[in-house]
């Protein structure tokens, strides 16, 4: 039986096997300069939720910034925490000089999930949207 990523392209295969597969989107300068940050992925330092496996291309999930990281959620709680650091909130980018402007509020459009040897999705990344 297939997988429901198999309809998927694979972006790119890493060296322990993981697969990066769906849409790979616009560059981050164009979406820092849109207002809409990419997310690529949560911190592997910090706790992960088990239903992060459940996350699937096309989900909506809620981002919120609490203290100086954001959190997503999906709606029965937290997934993790994003790679995303407090210091790069009103950063220029480096390459464009773009302001890059984190949103304390937002909605995670999930583009890409990484999915290991066993067919187990085990991150995801997409483009944050603010919310007011």
């Amino acid at each position: 039986m297939a997988d429901w990523w198999e309809q998927f392209p694979v972006i790119s295969q890493r060296a322990n096997g993981d697969r990066l597969i769906g849409h790979s989107g616009p560059f981050a300068e164009d979406l820092y300069a849109a207002g809409t940050p990419p997310a690529h992925g949560l911190d592997s330092r910090r706790p992960r939720s088990e239903r992060v496996a459940q996350v699937r291309i096309g989900d909506r999930l809620d981002v919120d910034r609490e203290g100086d990281r954001w959190v997503v959620r999906d709606s029965t709680g937290d997934l993790g925490w994003l790679r995303w650091r407090a210091g790069d909130d009103g950063r220029q980018h480096a390459q464009t000089g773009v302001v890059i402007r984190l949103p304390d509020r937002g909605m995670l459009a999930v583009e890409r999930v990484v999915v290991d040897d066993e067919g187990q999705v085990v991150d995801f990344a997409g483009t944050v949207h603010p919310r007011h």
